[in-house]
């Protein structure tokens, strides 16, 4: 009987490992093309001028040789009805981006273009809304080391930034840098390891969705940790939920590079999934 236990219990575990089993998943991380701050800054910024548009076009290229059967964005599931209603105007042909605020963002230029080309009837928003900074701790002990790993993350984002400012990146090399594995660890460790250095201290001001009555100041910089990370395993939970109601196969999701980082780690812990490095297609 032991043996026919242990024999059962190894093919599951076969079963599960097997890449035929598993879910593919690919992250592409972005910075929000759409916001003023970023695309106004010059052409070279601007997914509308012409030169970024041919690239939008050769990513999107690139990237549709994936085939995703699921595309997942950064808006809410209540938001679906609103994601639903520009989709279906812009694959009917009665929606330019141009004609949207934010119509430069990455969940327009690719995703809603993505699924055009490749005949899916819908996006689905994925994400969990709050209005955290990430520049919430104000006081405490050890304070300066986040605040030196945080000053150290936000030079390498504009340090990258800058490259595509002044032409020394096409912008796949920019997508490319932005979803690296260094890029991602360091990203993950300066929000969700680092924090936890500061102890007795506390919060400035808090999105009114945090019980601030329930702050444990002695441990604040693992309460900073747990408000990020309460967001990112929520957005898991919404990715899921779309899975299993769709029965997608092969899933990219396109949200910011935050986000990207901290579900690669979760995702990379989930069995029924493979990750499918943003690299693979995007050469």
């Amino acid at each position: 009987m032991l043996l026919l236990l242990t024999g059962l219990n190894l093919t599951g575990i076969a079963q599960q490992k097997s890449p035929t089993n598993k879910i593919n998943i690919m992250l592409m991380g972005s910075t929000h093309f759409g916001q003023e701050s970023f695309h106004k800054q010059g052409a070279s910024m601007d997914l509308f001028s012409p030169a970024r548009q041919k690239e939008v076009a050769d990513i999107n290229n690139q990237i549709a040789k994936y085939k995703p059967d699921l595309i997942l964005i950064e808006r809410e599931p209540s938001e679906q009805q609103t994601v639903d209603s520009l989709y279906q105007l812009f694959i009917n042909g009665k929606l330019q981006f141009n004609q949207l605020k934010y119509g430069r963002a990455e969940e327009y230029q690719f995703g809603y273009t993505l699924a055009r080309h490749l005949g899916l009837a819908h996006v689905y928003g994925v994400d969990y809304y709050n209005g955290l900074s990430t520049r919430l701790l104000k006081e405490g002990k050890d304070l300066q080391i986040f605040s030196q790993g945080l000053s150290d993350y936000s030079n390498m984002g504009r340090g990258i930034d800058q490259q595509l400012k002044d032409n020394k990146l096409l912008l796949k090399s920019y997508l490319l840098k932005l979803n690296a594995p260094e890029t991602y660890q360091l990203t993950y460790h300066t929000i969700f390891i680092n924090p936890a250095k500061v102890t007795n201290g506390s919060f400035g001001k808090v999105d009114n969705t945090v019980d601030t009555t329930r702050i444990d100041k002695e441990h604040i910089g693992a309460e900073y940790i747990s408000l990020f990370y309460s967001r990112e395993l929520k957005i898991y939970s919404n990715i899921l939920s779309v899975q299993q109601a769709q029965q997608g196969k092969r899933i990219l999701v396109i949200m910011g590079q935050r986000h990207a980082a901290v579900l690669s780690k979760i995702f990379d812990n989930d069995p029924a999934f493979a990750l499918v490095p943003l690299s693979r297609y995007l050469k």
